[in-house]
């Protein structure tokens, strides 16, 4: 740990200073919070290694880390472990992995930037890498973004211009961050998060268009609705049509690629429920209390429809957060992922 105080936290360790053993446990413990990692270095030729240095710059954490191949796992049970609940983007310089996000397959390649959502799973099977790391707090892109549940395995391609400037932005930004005082942090953070989110806007309006959704300006006011009104217990397919002055065939149609417009709605408040149960405490919520908040219906239908969308019952989420609290002795990079953001529901 940097104990500099003008200067912004700093944390890392290097594989050549460590034996075998120690690294493992290092790298393990660091990326706990995200991660379960399996498979270290399987089928190469030398032992595992891992490199890491990371940074907390204010709101955000920001770091450059390289390792041996593995497996990354973010199960639901990961999830409602670990109790946060933000964005995680990475610039690969070297390797990269293949796997599923969510249910959509992944493949990110060296300059590749990739998108994900902690909310959501991850499996992916990653080679020997070096990458630039940057976790937000999900309210800081939320915000900002469209289309802000379109992000888990966003790809922006090596070859493109956006990916480019903010690879050189993260180059220049890790150069910078041993000697960046805590007064300069809010600067530079506000205006690498305004950057990102250019840069991702731009893409999800290109990867729209190309799709020929004819419909998405009009789609994305309609889920922004939403998303502002999921506590509301009116909130409806019909409130959305009277709202926007659209029939209901226009509106069914234009959430037919959702799943529609009530299952839209379910499962953006089931993603609320998730993280009132995984920010829980020992004096509540409960369950029920966490199923009227979100107009789930009753405990037990709430119940069905969490552990279909989550493979955990609503008890187990709220169990494992109950657990999560890291030890004394846990990594920084763990308790920092903890500090930068208030938990979901709190």
């Amino acid at each position: 740990m940097q104990n500099v105080s003008s200067l912004v936290p700093s944390f890392g360790f290097l594989s050549e200073t460590m034996d075998p053993d120690a690294n493992i446990a290092a790298w393990r413990e660091a990326v706990a919070t995200m991660f379960e990692v399996d498979e270290l270095a399987a089928g190469e030729p030398g032992p595992f290694r891992a490199d890491l240095q990371s940074y907390v710059m204010g709101p955000v954490l920001f770091g450059l880390s390289r390792a041996s191949g593995q497996c990354f796992r973010r199960t639901a049970e990961t999830v409602a472990r670990s109790g946060v609940d933000h964005i995680f983007i990475q610039l690969y310089l070297k390797g990269g992995y293949e796997g599923v996000a969510g249910a959509l397959p992944i493949r990110v390649r060296p300059g590749d930037i990739c998108v994900l959502d902690l909310a959501q799973t991850l499996e992916t099977r990653a080679t020997a890498f070096e990458n630039f790391n940057l976790v937000i707090p999900r309210p800081m892109i939320d915000r900002r973004l469209p289309q802000p549940d379109a992000l888990h395995g966003l790809v922006l391609p090596a070859d493109g211009v956006l990916t480019r400037l903010l690879a050189r932005h993260f180059a220049a930004l890790f150069d910078c961050a041993p000697r960046m005082t805590f007064d300069e942090c809010q600067a530079v953070v506000e205006g690498t998060i305004a950057l990102i989110v250019a840069c991702l806007s731009g893409e999800l309006e290109r990867r729209d268009a190309a799709a020929g959704d004819a419909g998405n300006l009009s789609l994305i006011r309609l889920r922004q609705h939403v998303e502002a009104r999921l506590g509301a217990g009116d909130l409806s397919a019909e409130s959305l049509a009277a709202h926007f002055g659209l029939s209901r065939a226009t509106l069914y149609r234009m959430f037919s690629p959702l799943g529609g417009v009530a299952e839209y709605i379910r499962g953006r408040r089931l993603h609320r429920a998730f993280f009132d149960l995984a920010a829980a405490t020992s004096k509540g919520p409960r369950v029920s209390e966490v199923a009227r908040r979100w107009h789930l219906g009753s405990e037990a239908n709430f119940s069905r429809a969490f552990k279909a969308a989550y493979g955990v019952s609503p008890k187990a989420a709220r169990a494992a957060a109950l657990l999560s609290e890291p030890a004394t002795g846990a990594s920084p990079v763990t308790r920092w992922m903890r500090d930068i953001a208030p938990r979901v529901g709190t």
